[in-house]
């Protein structure tokens, strides 16, 4: 055999050679070409960029559940009245942040102040100087121009029980509303179970204690808790958990002297 290959000519041997690393050449080059179109034909996504949702109108008690507790929710805070989406400056404003304090609160009077004080975060701004204000109309505008407003803070609302009686999912116009244990919570977003046509009678009534007795009778629908055992009670805070979880606060219930009513216990 290696006589065989020593005896064939040098010149068929420069032609073999040549012709191979021509193939490999060209299939260099075709694979060049394919992976190049393959490129181009692939579309480039596009980056994700978080879009923060609005939240509306909402009252103090609502903003304090955008605290950065829970990371399923956006990170709020407001500054006269107006709700900034925080989330993407978490690290100033998260859990154990240096401005933890800030977050799901009114923090009009803190910023005027230049103040970390927890107290501080509110909207009284009656006893400051105009250059405080002024301050706080800087901090105001840095937070237009670096984050998304996304709704307005409002007063909570104190509802007779005759007034929450008018938001029974009767009249179309007017948010459905429902009390457990005299907090007044926005559940228009859950008309199919609260809404006229619902399978739970609550919308425009205190329903503790039906919540409590998992009862569906109008009799139940009472902020009366006397006698309940203790796996009442605990139904009862995993009821108030859910509702604080997925509704909004918009205010309490009054009795007729215009107090809140005591929570039992």
């Amino acid at each position: 055999m290696l006589q065989q290959l020593l005896s064939i000519p040098g010149a068929v041997v420069d032609w073999a050679l040549h012709n191979i690393t021509a193939t490999l050449l060209l299939v260099a080059a075709a694979t060049i070409v394919v992976s190049a179109l393959q490129s181009w034909m692939t579309p480039i996504p596009k980056p994700i960029v978080y879009e923060p949702e609005k939240c509306g109108d909402i009252t103090a008690a609502t903003l304090r559940k955008y605290d950065g507790r829970d990371p399923y929710l956006p990170l709020y805070f407001a500054v006269k009245g107006e709700i900034f989406d925080v989330s993407k400056g978490r690290d100033f404003y998260g859990p154990g942040a240096g401005y933890a304090m800030f977050a799901g609160r009114e923090v009009s009077r803190a910023l005027a102040l230049m103040s970390l004080d927890p107290d501080d975060c509110c909207a009284e701004l009656a006893d400051l100087t105009p250059r405080q204000l002024d301050t706080l109309q800087e901090w105001l505008d840095k937070f237009r121009q670096k984050y998304h407003p996304v709704g307005r803070l409002v007063p909570e609302q104190r509802l007779s029980v005759q007034q929450l009686a008018e938001h029974d999912g009767s009249d179309p116009t007017r948010p459905i509303l429902l009390s457990v244990r005299g907090t007044v919570y926005d559940v228009t977003k859950g008309k199919e179970f609260y809404g006229p046509d619902g399978v739970y009678p609550f919308a425009g009534r205190e329903c503790a204690r039906a919540l409590a007795k998992m009862s569906t009778d109008i009799v139940d629908c009472t902020d009366d808790i006397e006698g309940l055992d203790s796996a009442e009670k605990s139904q009862l805070q995993d009821w108030e958990g859910r509702f604080y979880a997925k509704y909004n606060i918009v205010g309490t219930l009054i009795d007729k002297s215009g107090m809140t009513p005591a929570k039992g216990t």
